[in-house]
């Protein structure tokens, strides 16, 4: 009678290896393993993370939009608002690294990248050939008095101001006539306005805002005006008049907040 696990005629016979020959075996088994876990071992650690920023050497600066490269293995990256820049998986071995940024000398250098530190890399400014363009400096003070010549421009000069002050009495006059880009001004109905409309004390208001009653801030020699009080500003003689400026709303924002949102224009009188 067959036992269960005679499933058909034929007998199975168990192979035999000889002791010696299976230990070798099993040696040259475990030599292929270890090999390949050296092997992705070292693999694992040659490959680190590169970082570190890019300064400014004049100022210490970071130096944003700055293009960081290995040219020997193709990698870029580029800086941040903060200077930083970052590559994974490089080799750990010594590069040569390129930065290249509009306004700085390249600078090209060869620097051991271990993943252990931050590298950091310093730019110095350099001068950049523009040809048939010539680039005169001039001092904030001449530069202030230099008439603007056009009414594209949302600032009014000393100089430009001094050529519209013999024909034009008062602020009112000037900016009926001088139009700021993107601005349409509404005059004063009277000084003090009507109650309950803002824009019968004169204002200023973005063309993106023409739907509102909204008025742009009116800032005097640095002091905010109120509304009602803007509408006697508006009426300053033009010989008290130094320069004005408008802000849009983003530049506005920024610098006065929520009030400056909607445009701010910026009157500077004589100082006596």
């Amino acid at each position: 009678m067959s036992g269960p696990c005679e499933a058909s005629g034929r007998r199975r016979f168990p192979l035999r290896v000889p002791l010696a020959v299976y230990a070798a075996l099993k040696l040259i088994g475990l030599l292929f393993a270890s090999a390949e876990l050296e092997a992705q071992d070292a693999k694992s650690a040659d490959l680190v993370t590169l970082e570190g920023e890019v300064v400014d050497a004049s100022n210490n600066l970071p130096v944003e939009g700055a293009i960081v490269s290995l040219p020997s293995l193709g990698r870029t990256a580029v800086t941040d608002s903060l200077g930083y820049y970052r590559m994974a998986e490089v080799a750990a071995a010594t590069h040569a690294i390129r930065v290249f940024r509009l306004g700085y000398r390249e600078f090209e250098a060869d620097i051991p990248v271990n993943g252990a530190e931050v590298v950091a890399l310093y730019l110095t400014p350099g001068p950049i050939p523009l040809e048939g363009i010539e680039v005169e400096v001039v001092g904030l003070s001449e530069l202030d008095w230099r008439p603007v010549g056009t009414s594209r421009q949302a600032f009014i000069g000393p100089g430009e101001i001094e050529d519209l002050r013999d024909t034009y009495q008062s602020l009112n006059h000037i900016l009926r006539v001088r139009r700021l880009p993107q601005v349409r001004y509404i005059p004063p109905v009277q000084p003090g306005g009507r109650p309950g409309d803002p824009t019968s004390n004169g204002c200023l208001k973005l063309v993106t805002q023409l739907g509102r009653d909204v008025c742009a801030m009116v800032v005097m020699d640095g002091i905010p005006i109120d509304p009602v009080s803007a509408g006697w500003m508006y009426q300053t003689s033009s010989h008290d008049i130094y320069s004005v400026r408008f802000l849009g709303g983003v530049e506005g924002f920024h610098r006065y907040g929520d009030r400056g949102s909607h445009g701010v224009l910026e009157v500077r009188t004589h100082q006596r």
